[in-house]
């Protein structure tokens, strides 16, 4: 699969109608406060809790930066099913390398407006076997489309040197592909502005992840999962209020199992401020 993207990847490239590379600069960093409920979970129940995130987006010439970080159980209250509970943070950073600025050429195809060398760590503090360091290396892209004011798109390889002890541990295990993406839906003439946005993570390919198997709970592995968040957004200069849905299957490559909460439907408000 893997050469077959790299040569799918060439022969487009091969196609291309060379102009010249305009890199261009952006910044922003958003925090916001969410309370959610039925979230998912691999190992139990649904999961209800009020936690904070941190993100942000840079461009910096050749370089696309995305990255997050989940505080959970922000107010330290015993009713949070996150209250104790390792992990406390979860995060993923992003970084991702121009093509076109590499190489001083609009590699545009069709609808797709500019590739990038793509990596991301995905990881957090657990304390059992290590916790999670995940891997993922591959293309991004760019994709154009009306009405919408950015598609982002990667197709990563994914390798785990931690995964709380499963099977896919320092091996190769399947594809990544996501999508993140923001569509303006509405503009009041005092700048407000109603905003639908989300992502879409699908993993597919993992068969490391399906040789899992715990028979403490009776929960076993998968090769693929899908997770798709979606968020209408309230915006109000810097401050925003939001209400999101996420639908979440065969979550963390664990299948739904009456033990676990791996298949869910979860509910988030939020507020937000964006610097």
């Amino acid at each position: 699969m893997k050469k077959k993207i790299l040569i799918f990847a060439m022969l487009c490239f091969s196609q291309l109608a060379m102009a010249k590379y305009e890199p261009w600069n952006y910044n922003m960093v958003q925090v916001s406060l969410f309370k959610g409920n039925n979230a998912a979970d691999g190992t139990r129940e649904n999961v209800d809790d009020i936690y904070v995130e941190m993100e942000g987006f840079h461009r910096y010439k050749l370089l696309d930066l995305y990255w997050f970080n989940d505080f959970f159980d922000i107010l330290n209250s015993g009713s949070s099913d996150m209250h104790g509970v390792k992990p406390s943070i979860y995060g993923e950073i992003n970084p991702r390398i121009s093509l076109d600025g590499l190489l001083g050429k609009d590699l545009s195809i069709g609808r797709f407006n500019e590739w990038f060398l793509s990596y991301q760590l995905d990881y957090d503090n657990g304390n059992y076997k290590g916790g999670l360091r995940r891997h993922q290396i591959g293309i991004g892209s760019y994709f154009d489309l009306e009405g919408f004011d950015y598609i982002r798109t990667n197709l990563f390889a994914r390798y785990a040197t931690k995964s709380y002890g499963k099977p896919n541990e320092n091996r190769w295990d399947g594809y990544l592909f996501n999508i993140a993406y923001l569509a303006p839906l509405y503009k009041f003439e005092n700048g407000w502005s109603f905003v639908y946005n989300g992502w879409v993570d699908y993993v597919f390919g993992a068969k490391e992840s399906k040789k899992y198997n715990n028979s403490w709970n009776g929960t076993s592995g998968t090769d693929n999962s899908l997770q798709w968040f979606n968020q209408l957004k309230f915006q109000m200069d810097n401050f925003a209020v939001s209400a999101s849905v996420k639908l979440n299957h065969n979550f963390t490559e664990v299948a739904s199992s009456s033990s676990n909460s791996s298949d869910s439907t979860q509910y988030i408000l939020g507020v937000h401020y964006m610097f």
